[in-house]
């Protein structure tokens, strides 16, 4: 079975590759890894402007309201692992909806480039389909710079999607 490793971070760029990761596990008899790493360094404004945002339950967008109001500076873990499952849980649903077998990863708290690079080579995953852009916006680059450098770095197949 080929393994398909898919980074999601909010974005609607991790979206579409979501969705050509399913579409390559439905026609390579594949399985999707759905990967998040902690969007560290980002602050409650920065959340709420994720595409994704319009998605968080009533509870969330309040507490994220509160940090944005406060500002409070980057957002702390805890926060940031709600924001995380609740990224994760949405790919399962799309990852459902697609008909596919897939795999939620524990959320993960390190370099995002690293975590990425380090998950491809534990779960053997042959192709690695990832937004071009995500959370964070590269000025210098055609691609994001997490993806450039995990494209860069990467021993299998890498996919980039914009």
């Amino acid at each position: 079975m080929h393994k398909i490793l898919t980074p999601v971070d909010g974005s609607v760029h991790s979206v579409k590759a979501l969705k050509i990761a399913s579409d390559l596990a439905l026609k390579y008899n594949g399985r999707v890894f759905i990967l998040h790493v902690l969007l560290r360094g980002k602050d409650a404004k920065g959340l709420l402007a994720l595409n994704v945002s319009s998605l968080f339950d009533d509870r969330l967008r309040e507490i994220l309201k509160k940090a944005e109001a406060a500002n409070l500076g980057p957002a702390p873990d805890e926060l940031l692992d709600k924001v995380g499952q609740i990224i994760l849980e949405q790919s399962a649903e799309r990852a459902q909806h697609y008909g596919i077998e897939f795999e939620l990863l524990p959320l993960l708290k390190g370099t995002p480039a690293d975590e990425i690079i380090n998950t491809q080579q534990k779960i053997e995953a042959g192709t690695i389909v990832m937004g071009a852009r995500g959370v964070s916006f590269s000025e210098h680059t055609t691609f994001g710079s997490v993806s450039q450098d995990v494209f860069n770095r990467a021993d299998c197949t890498c996919i980039s999607v914009k």
